[in-house]
């Protein structure tokens, strides 16, 4: 494919076991299938509509886990061509698997790299889209300065991070732990989730960068989930490898009590067969230098 290098010198190879694997495992698995199918549809939707694809472009997808969304962006374009980049090669696995059952090995690259040295060639892509993983990049002006580096002049690039950690998902979840479990905290890892909270950080992060053009927006989007509060906390614990040892501090002998304390604060959320769930995001946009 156009623009990617063939180095081993570019490669981060992971573990099969690293946790990114094993949550992208968790998506990709048969049981939740239709119950997750629009868990993200929302936010992948917006970043997509905000990176505003031409029909015609080269668009590399950074932290692709699992495949979504770049699979969802190569279904958008005509003529267009993705590069799918994660640094977990179990995920990435999982992947090629929708890819191959799709026939869309053509128009889609999988490559295990690092963000922070992406294996592309300077100046060579139309756009770069990351959803819900720009928190995790180690050194962030590294990340975006790769990312910057790949963009052709004129391209465009969209971020999608989480919102602060008080929100209704999290606060009725992780947050009926922490209430009710004495000497629980937060896990330091899991923290980075949250650190584009504050209104204007991905954007200072973004000019420190070099990018020109920046917005950024702090949006509310609908979480879907079709099942019972029973099963979206099941699979909440089971994808979140993050806060395993947060939901492992859960004495056996209170584990009934916050079972039932999050599922009646997710019913809060349920019509039907469906809860719908407000998501407090980030979305940000920038350009780079024409």
């Amino acid at each position: 494919m156009p623009g990617l290098h063939h180095d081993s010198r570019y490669t981060l190879w992971m573990v099969d076991n690293d946790v990114w694997g094993a949550a992208a495992q968790v998506r990709t698995a048969d049981r939740w299938h239709s119950a997750a199918a629009n868990w993200n549809s929302a936010l992948t939707q917006a970043l997509l509509d905000s990176a505003n694809f031409p029909q015609r472009c080269l668009v590399v997808d950074v932290a692709a886990g699992s495949g979504d969304p770049a699979l969802s962006i190569i279904k958008r374009l005509t003529e267009g061509r993705v590069i799918a980049i994660d640094s977990s090669r179990p995920g990435l696995l999982l992947a090629k698997r929708q890819v191959d059952d799709l026939g869309l090995g053509s128009k889609l690259r999988l490559v295990q790299a690092d963000a922070h040295k992406l294996p592309i060639s300077n100046s060579c892509v139309d756009r770069v889209t990351c959803r819900c993983g720009i928190m995790f990049f180690t050194h962030i002006n590294t990340a975006f300065a790769e990312i910057l580096r790949v963009l052709k002049p004129g391209g465009r690039a969209a971020f999608l991070a989480w919102g602060q950690f008080e929100q209704p998902f999290f606060e009725s979840t992780l947050g009926a732990v922490l209430r009710l479990v004495p000497g629980t905290r937060m896990p330091e890892p899991a923290r980075a989730m949250f650190i584009f909270a504050p209104r204007g950080s991905i954007g200072d992060a973004l000019r420190r960068a070099g990018f020109r053009h920046i917005e950024e927006r702090h949006m509310t989007l609908p979480r879907i989930w079709v099942g019972s509060p029973q099963d979206l906390w099941q699979y909440f614990q089971e994808i979140s490898t993050l806060f395993h040892s947060l939901i492992r501090a859960i004495p056996a002998n209170m584990r009934r009590e916050v079972d039932e304390a999050v599922c009646i604060a997710l019913a809060r959320f349920q019509w039907g067969d469906t809860i719908t769930v407000p998501a407090q995001v980030v979305l940000a946009t920038a350009q780079s230098q024409n």
